[in-house]
C-alpha cells in the first residue's frame, strides 16, 4: 500500500514525493546558474550531504540531532515531523522508503535510520546520469542482471581532460551503491557490477593534473581509486579483482612491507625469546606528508589484556639481536618492494599477472625468512616503534587483511598469526596517528581474530562489546559496559552551533574522512557480527537475544535451525513474515527450512531473489528420500539459469551450472558457465580444466589448451590436482607441443610416483619424446632446453619408477646409446632382462616368457656390439671385457628358467639356436 504524504496543498506517494522532491533540487539550481558544470556541481553536492547523512546516521555516529534540528532540514521536515508525531504514519513511511531501496529480493535492515537520505542521494545520482531506468522503482525488475546494469550506468564518453563533474558523479555513485549494497544480508551481483563499472580508468584519469604528473595529488587520487575499486570487489565477493587492485595499489603507494620472523617475548617472566611473525612497513614521505592532521586522541578504547602473565603487546629483540631466525612461513620469496617514479596520466593498472601462480596470501603478504633478504630501509626499523604509516597505507594494510581472510580456509592457526600481524602493523603505530574509523576497524579486525585464541579470548569479546557500544544499535537500548566518549557527549550542541568556527574539526568530519574506502559496516552488522561470533563460541542465548532486539528474525531463525530446533526457527521466520510478507529472503529461508518447492518459487515471483531458485535447483538434483521424486538435472540447470540471471557474478553459482552442463553433456552450457567462472576469478585451476574439459569435448584444442596452461599455473592447488595436468598432457600432445608434454610428464612421475610406481608413466608418449631426442644429433656443449630437460627426465627421473619395466630400460638405453654412453646403455639392457628373469609370470604365462626371450637377444646384441667399445674410464679400458661369458650365462640362466614350464615353445628353441651362435663367437 502506497504512503500518502499530506501536506498543504497535495497528497502524494513516497515515489513520487522523490521524484517531485528531486526535480526540484534541480530545477531551483538550473534557475541559479546559467553554467551546466555549476548547476550538475551543486545538485551533486546535495546528493553527497543526503549521503553523508545516511552514513553518519548508519555507519560511523555520533547520532545525528534530528529532532532539535528540524528546522533546518527544509522540505525534509514535511515527513520528519510527521514521522516523530505519528508512528504509524514513521511505520509505513520506512517501510516504502526500503522497499524503494530493495533489489533482487533484498530488502534493506528495516530498522535503517532516515532511508530517505539515501534515496535522495541515489535518486539525484542518477538524473546526473542520466540512467534509462531508476534502481527505485520496479523497472528494474523486467530485465534480466545484465541488462539492468547496462541500463542503470548510462555512461557517456568522458572527457578526460575537462569533464571532472562527470568523473565525480561517477565516482559518488558507485559509492552510494557500495553503501546501498551494505544494507542486505547477501551481496548484490547487480550493485558490485555496477560500481565496478563506474570505476572506470577514465574516471580517476580526469582528475590527473597533467602538469604534475608524479605529483602528491596524483598519487593520493591514484591510490584512493584503487583502495575503493578493492573494497567493491571483495563485497562482491570478487576476490581475484581485488588481489589485482591490492597489487596496483601497492605500486602507486610504494609501501615497503614485508612480514618476517622476529624473536620477542609474549610473557612478563619470559627469559628467552621465540620466534613471532611481525610485519615491517613505511609509507613514501610523499604521502605522508599529505596525511590530514586530525585529533585522534579520542580514538576507540583499546580494551586491555589487564593479564598477570602475558604481556600488552609483545616486546620484539633488535635485529642485531635476531641473527637470521628464520621464518615460520616456508616456500617464502625476497619481494622488496622499489620507490620508482610512475607516470600516473598513462597507468596501467593490469598488474599483478605474473603472481598468477602463487597464493594469495605470498601476494598481498611479501614474506621474507632471513634478516638479509629484508630491504635496507626496513632493517632500520625497531620492531618496537614502527614509524606511522599514511592512513591510505593503514587502510591497505587492513583491505590486504580481508582479502587475506577471504580466501583462506577458516579456522587455520598460522594464517590466524598473519593476519594478526596485519592488523597489529595499524594498532601499535605511534599514539594518535591513526584515523578514528581506521583505528576502530583495526580493533574489530583483531578481536574477531582474538576469539579464536584461548588466551585472548576474554579481551576479544569485551573490545568486541566495547565496539558495538560505541558504533553498534545497541549504543542507545543497553546498559552499557563502557562509558560514552567525550567527543560523542559534545557532538549534538556542536553540530547546531552555528557560530562554530569553520577550522574546528568536528568529530563525524573525522570518522567519515574515510568511511568510503573500508568496508561497509552498518552499525546493525557489527551488532549480528557478534551475535555470529557468539554463536562460535557457543553462547546461542546471548546470540538470540541480539537477533531479538535487532528484530532480524531471518537470522534468529539461521541460528536456531543450526541447533536442530526447526519448529522454534520457524516461528521466528514467520514474524519476520508478519512484518513483512513481500520478504523474499524470509520466504527462500522458510523454503529451506521445509524444503518446499513452492516456497521457493514464492520467493522468486516476490522479488527474484537468487537463492531461491539456487535452493531449487540444488532440490530437484538432489531431492529428499521422502520427497518420492527423482533426479531432475534438466530442472536444475532451468533454476541455475534463472538465478544467474538475477545474480551473474557469483562464482560457486556459475560453477555449479558448468557441473550440471557436463553431467547431461551440454559442453557448451558448460563451457560459458566456466568461462563466466573464469571471467570471475582467473586464478581457479578447477575452473579452468572443467572449461578446458568441456572445449575438448567441443574439439576446441588451442582454447582448451590455453585453459589448461592457465590452470596448471593458477597455484598451489593445481600442483596436487594431478589431472588437471593430465588433461594438460593429453592437449598437449594433439598440438604437438612437446616441450609442455615433457614439462607435463615431469609434474605427473613426480605427483603419482608413490601411489602408481610405473604407472604414473605413460609409456607411448615418454617414446615419442625419446624419438624426438634421439632423431636431433648430440652435442653436450650445445643441448637445448628441451633436449637437457628430456635426457634428465628419461636417465634421472623414470629410472626411480621402472625397476620391474624392462620396456622402460630399453627405451632409457636408446637415450645413453645417443649420449654415447655404451657402458650405460649395456646396464640399461641387463636391467631389462633381470627385469623379465624376475617376473612372476615368467612361469606362468606364455607371453611373460617370449618378452625374456626378447630381452635376452637384445642384451647378447648389447654384449656383442658394445663389449669392445671403449670404456667409461677413457684409459684404454672396454665397456665389457668378458662380454662372451656374460652373453652366454644370461642364455643358460634362461634356458634353465624356463626348461620345466616351456621346454618345448617355440620360444625355447630359439634360444637354443641363440646358445649355438654364442658359442660359436
Amino acid at each position: 500500500m502506497a504512503t500518502r504524504l499530506i501536506n498543504d496543498v497535495n497528497s502524494l506517494t513516497v515515489g513520487d514525493f522523490i521524484e517531485q522532491s528531486t526535480d526540484k533540487i534541480v530545477a531551483n539550481f538550473s534557475a541559479t546558474f546559467a553554467d551546466s558544470d555549476l548547476q550538475r556541481t551543486h545538485v551533486l553536492l546535495v546528493a553527497i550531504l543526503f549521503l553523508q547523512l545516511f552514513v553518519q546516521a548508519n555507519f560511523t555516529g555520533p547520532k545525528l540531532p534530528f529532532e532539535s534540528s528540524a528546522d533546518c532540514l527544509g522540505f525534509i521536515k514535511v515527513i520528519s515531523s510527521s514521522a516523530v508525531k505519528d508512528d504509524e504514519y514513521a511505520s509505513t513511511l520506512q517501510l516504502d522508503l526500503l522497499r524503494m531501496l530493495s533489489l533482487e529480493g533484498q530488502e534493506p535492515y528495516h530498522l535503517s535510520e532516515s532511508p530517505i537520505f539515501l534515496v535522495l542521494a541515489l535518486r539525484l545520482l542518477e538524473k546526473l546520469q542520466g540512467t534509462r531506468i531508476s534502481l527505485l522503482d520496479d523497472s528494474s525488475l523486467q530485465f534480466d542482471a545484465q541488462s539492468v546494469v547496462e541500463k542503470a550506468s548510462f555512461h557517456p564518453e568522458i572527457d578526460t581532460h575537462s569533464d571532472i563533474v562527470t568523473a565525480s558523479v561517477c565516482w559518488w555513485r558507485a559509492r552510494a551503491l557500495q553503501i546501498l549494497q551494505s544494507l542486505y544480508s547477501d551481496f548484490s551481483g547487480i550493485l558490485t557490477a555496477l560500481s565496478l563499472r563506474l570505476l572506470s580508468t577514465d574516471v580517476v584519469s580526469t582528475f590527473i593534473d597533467q602538469t604534475r604528473i608524479n605529483s602528491g595529488i596524483n598519487q593520493t587520487l591514484l591510490l584512493t581509486f584503487h583502495l575503493e575499486s578493492s573494497k567493491c570487489a571483495l563485497a562482491g565477493e570478487s576476490e581475484s579483482q581485488a588481489v589485482k587492485s591490492l597489487l596496483a595499489a601497492s605500486k602507486v603507494s610504494g609501501l615497503e612491507i614485508v612480514l618476517t620472523s622476529c624473536k620477542a617475548k609474549r610473557t612478563k617472566y619470559q627469559e628467552k625469546s621465540v620466534s613471532s611473525l611481525t610485519v615491517l612497513a613505511k609509507s613514501q614521505d610523499s604521502l605522508l606528508r599529505l596525511n590530514p592532521s586530525e585529533f585522534c586522541s579520542l580514538n576507540p578504547q583499546d580494551v586491555k589484556l589487564n593479564d598477570d602473565t602475558f604481556l600488552e603487546r609483545p616486546l620484539y629483540d633488535s635485529f642485531d639481536d635476531k641473527g637470521t631466525s628464520k621464518s615460520e612461513e616456508e616456500g617464502s620469496t625476497n619481494n622488496d618492494m622499489k620507490r620508482v617514479k610512475i607516470d600516473y596520466s598513462n597507468y596501467d593498472d593490469e598488474t599483478g599477472s605474473q603472481f598468477q601462480s602463487e597464493e594469495v596470501s605470498r601476494k598481498l603478504l611479501p614474506t621474507v625468512p632471513r634478516k638479509e633478504d629484508i630491504p635496507s630501509e626496513l632493517t632500520e626499523l625497531d620492531p618496537n616503534n614502527q614509524p606511522a604509516l599514511s592512513n591510505l597505507d593503514n587502510i591497505q594494510l587492513l583491505l590486504r587483511m580481508q582479502a587475506v581472510k577471504q580466501n583462506s580456509p577458516e579456522g587455520s592457526n598460522l594464517v590466524n598469526e598473519e593476519l594478526i600481524a596485519l592488523v597489529q602493523r595499524v594498532l601499535f603505530s605511534p599514539d594518535n596517528s591513526v584515523n578514528w574509523l581506521i583505528f576502530s576497524r583495526a580493533l574489530w579486525s583483531r578481536s574477531l581474530l582474538e576469539t579464536s585464541r584461548p588466551k585472548t579470548v576474554e579481551r576479544g569479546v569485551l573490545q568486541l562489546y566495547s565496539l558495538v557500544e560505541e558504533l553498534g544499535v545497541s549504543s542507545d537500548k543497553t546498559a552499557r559496559l563502557f562509558p560514552k566518549a567525550d567527543d560523542e557527549i559534545q557532538f549534538p550542541g556542536e553540530f547546531t552551533d552555528l557560530t562554530i568556527k569553520d577550522s574546528k574539526q568536528l568529530v563525524n568530519s573525522i570518522r567519515l574522512r574515510y568511511v568510503h574506502l573500508l568496508p561497509a559496516m552498518p552499525k546493525w552488522s557489527m551488532d549480528t557480527q557478534l551475535a555470529e561470533k557468539l554463536i562460535q563460541l557457543g553462547l546461542y542465548k546471548s546470540a538470540l537475544e541480539i537477533y531479538g532486539r535487532l528484530e532480524k528474525w531471518t537470522d534468529a531463525a539461521v541460528c536456531c535451525a543450526t541447533t536442530g530446533s526447526v519448529n522454534e526457527a520457524e516461528s521466528l521466520v514467520q514474524k519476520a513474515l508478519d512484518r513483512n510478507p513481500e520478504d523474499a529472503r524470509a520466504w527462500c529461508i522458510l523454503g529451506d527450512l521445509r524444503s518446499d518447492p513452492s516456497l521457493w518459487e514464492k520467493s522468486w515471483n516476490l522479488g527474484r531473489y537468487a537463492n531461491a531458485k539456487k535452493s531449487l535447483a540444488k532440490y530437484y538434483y538432489n531431492p529428499p528420500r521422502d520427497s518420492g521424486l527423482e533426479r531432475d538435472v534438466q530442472k536444475a540447470i532451468d533454476s541455475m539459469y534463472d538465478c544467474l540471471s538475477s545474480n551473474p557474478i557469483s562464482f560457486e553459482n556459475w560453477y555449479f551450472y558448468g557441473c550440471l552442463g557436463l553431467e547431461v553433456s551440454n559442453y557448451e552450457l558448460a563451457a560459458e558457465a566456466f568461462r563466466r567462472c573464469v571471467t570471475i576469478d582467473e586464478t581457479s585451476p578447477y575452473a579452468l580444466s572443467n572449461l578446458a574439459s568441456s572445449l575438448i569435448k567441443l574439439g576446441k584444442f588451442p582454447e582448451a589448451f590455453q585453459a589448461l596452461s592457465k590452470a596448471v599455473n593458477a597455484g598451489e592447488t593445481s600442483k596436487k590436482s594431478w589431472r588437471i595436468w593430465e588433461n594438460y598432457l593429453i592437449v598437449a600432445v594433439k598440438l604437438g607441443k612437446w616441450t609442455q608434454v615433457l614439462n607435463a610428464s615431469i609434474v605427473l612421475l613426480e605427483a603419482k610416483r608413490d601411489t602408481m610406481g610405473s604407472g604414473s608413466l605413460d609409456l607411448p608418449i615418454t617414446e615419442k619424446l625419446i624419438g624426438l631426442l634421439v632423431n636431433e644429433p648430440y652435442d653436450p656443449e650445445n643441448l637445448s632446453f628441451f633436449q637437457s630437460t628430456c635426457i634428465d627426465f628419461v636417465c634421472n627421473k623414470v629410472p626411480s619408477v621402472v625397476n620391474d619395466n624392462s620396456r622402460c630400460w630399453r627405451d632409457i638405453a636408446k637415450v645413453d646409446l645417443w649420449r654415447r654412453k655404451p657402458w650405460l646403455a649395456l646396464s640399461d639392457y641387463e636391467k631389462a632382462y633381470r627385469a623379465t628373469l624376475n617376473s612372476p609370470q615368467l612361469g606362468l604365462e606364455e607371453s611373460a616368457w617370449n618378452e625374456a626371450i626378447d630381452t635376452c637377444s637384445d642384451l647378447v646384441s648389447a654384449y656383442e656390439n658394445l663389449g669392445e667399445l671403449p670404456g667409461r674410464l677413457g684409459a684404454g679400458d672396454v665397456v665389457c671385457k668378458d662380454w662372451k661369458f656374460k652373453a652366454k650365462s644370461v642364455i643358460r640362466s634362461l634356458l634353465s628358467k624356463g626348461k620345466s614350464s616351456w621346454e618345448y615353445t617355440d620360444g625355447y628353441e630359439r634360444l637354443q639356436e641363440m646358445k649355438k651362435e654364442a658359442m660359436k663367437a
